[in-house]
């Protein structure tokens, strides 16, 4: 009799513990996503899109291994007090590192009539044609803030430096010589690496007592020139 209750209560056990394993793998299956319980089939082929990027063959003008630059420009000079006139001369420039350089600069131009010449009639000039003569000499020291390179095509470019200058000179004209203080900014191109383009923008500054007395005149020049390395 005591074995039949014995046996009975282990079957129960038994049923108890396998009910409870179905329970737990049932509750494990439904905490699954539906991603990880499904896999997928087949798998769709991922597309690789490769750029078609060729590198690009540029030419280029670099400096010469030369310090020396030599020159001549043309322009308009507007004359104080004066009329607007052309300008001629010739530079030349020592380039003593990479952003610093030196330059001298020799300029002729001729005034033309002042307003109360023109309105006053033939009868009055203030100034024989001798004395009209205008030139000046500077030397000036210039600094390349933004150096930099142009692009004309997708194979050429060159480059190019945006410079200020400054300096003093003297100035001859009217019959008076003139010390002459010279400020300015410029673009250079280099084309090839002996033949460079500059266009420059100076102010020369010196005080006149041709028209009244003790004046300061402010002379504006706007030039373009050409230059050789040697």
């Amino acid at each position: 009799m005591e074995n039949r209750a014995e046996h009975f209560l282990l079957k129960t056990r038994r049923l108890i513990a396998h009910r409870r394993l179905l329970a737990a793998s049932a509750l494990s299956l439904a905490c699954l996503s539906p991603a990880q319980a499904e896999e997928p089939a087949t798998h769709a082929p991922v597309q690789v899109i490769e750029p078609d990027i060729s590198p690009r063959s540029i030419s280029e003008a670099d400096l010469d291994t030369e310090f020396f630059e030599v020159g001549a420009f043309a322009g308009v000079l507007s004359i104080d007090n004066f009329s607007t006139e052309p300008l001629y001369g010739i530079s030349a420039a020592f380039h003593a590192t990479e952003d610093f350089f030196l330059q001298f600069n020799f300029g002729m131009s001729e005034a033309g009539l002042t307003s109360f010449e023109e309105l006053s009639g033939s009868n009055v000039r203030l100034l024989t044609s001798e004395d009209r003569d205008y030139s000046y000499y500077d030397f000036l020291v210039g600094y390349n803030i933004f150096p930099g390179e142009i692009f004309f095509s997708d194979s050429l470019t060159f480059n190019s430096a945006f410079y200020i200058v400054g300096g003093v000179g003297n100035t001859e004209f009217g019959g008076e010589s003139n010390f002459t203080t010279t400020l300015g900014t410029g673009f250079r191109i280099v084309l090839l690496d002996w033949l460079t383009v500059h266009i420059d923008f100076r102010d020369h500054m010196f005080n006149s007592d041709l028209i009244r007395e003790s004046q300061l005149t402010h002379n504006i020049e706007l030039s373009s020139g050409i230059t050789l390395f040697f």
